[in-house]
């Protein structure tokens, strides 16, 4: 294979990214993080171009990211690149992950950032169907011409404005410090059907369901699949957010998502 990418993602934004540059780009193999983890092994790929897409978290690196790139062996490849998509600003992960790729050996060739719907109930949640479509069909654009980028192997990071910095440092610490507890946070109310789909769309493996009801294990990533995927809006951050919209990127369907999230399957009417 020609690329191979390592995708994590949340509510689907990052791995309809993936899946995009995949058809663009050709002879590409798409790889799931959370299942890498999950390998007692080192992870070599055989690729000579390799890419990260993945989600910011709060101006930063996804936890599990951080955790992944120690792992996998990338000093053989010659060209590494990165797609974060963010709802907002967060350009500073791509220079995050370049610094973890030096520490391990290699080196990030080129990195972008694409704007996608934003799933954070705690800002408000998703926008309206109209404002949806107009910013996926924008990232779609992006995302084209970034597939051309990598085909010609451009080297391209972005600039990292100072306001930048600053929120990634001021938010950033204290977000994965909160990590453990965070999930303290969650709790389900009476229309949960106890059908166990937060279970498997958790690529942390954080829930476990008791009684019929989910019971989180404090190893969250605040990803807020299990709340944005649950098909009753039965699970709630707190009580002001219960009516916040919730989110699942229209291109990939439930089930892709569960198997790249945690290999479980589900019935095909799901």
């Amino acid at each position: 294979m020609t690329t191979t990418l390592y995708v994590f993602t949340g509510t689907g934004n990052s791995l309809a990214a993936a899946e995009l540059l995949a058809q663009k780009l050709g002879d590409t193999v798409i790889e799931s993080i959370p299942i890498q983890m999950k390998k007692a092994s080192p992870v070599i790929p055989d690729s000579p171009k390799v890419g990260f897409i993945f989600p910011v978290n709060y101006s930063g690196l996804p936890l599990i990211l951080s955790e992944f790139i120690p792992r996998i062996s990338l000093s053989h490849v010659p060209y590494i690149f990165a797609v974060a998509t963010a709802g907002g600003v967060g350009r500073y992960a791509l220079l995050q992950l370049d610094t973890l790729l030096k520490e391990n050996g290699s080196l990030l060739q080129a990195g972008w950032m694409v704007r996608m719907v934003d799933n954070y109930i705690p800002y408000g949640g998703a926008p309206d169907d109209k404002t949806q479509k107009e910013i996926l069909a924008d990232a779609e654009h992006q995302l084209s011409d970034i597939a051309n980028l990598i085909q010609s192997e451009k080297k391209e990071m972005p600039k990292f404005p100072l306001m930048s910095q600053i929120l990634h440092y001021s938010l950033y610490p204290r977000f994965i410090r909160s990590l453990p507890e965070i999930d303290n946070r969650f709790h389900v109310d009476d229309t949960c059907n106890g059908c166990g789909i937060c279970r498997k769309v958790c690529p942390a493996d954080n829930i476990r369901i008791l009684d019929e009801r989910p019971v989180w294990q404090h190893h969250c990533l605040f990803c807020l699949a299990c709340i944005n995927l649950c098909p009753k809006e039965a699970i709630q951050l707190e009580e002001k957010h219960r009516k916040k919209r919730r989110y699942h990127n229209p291109s990939v369907p439930l089930k892709k998502l569960i198997q790249i999230q945690s290999g479980f399957d589900i019935p095909s009417d799901q």
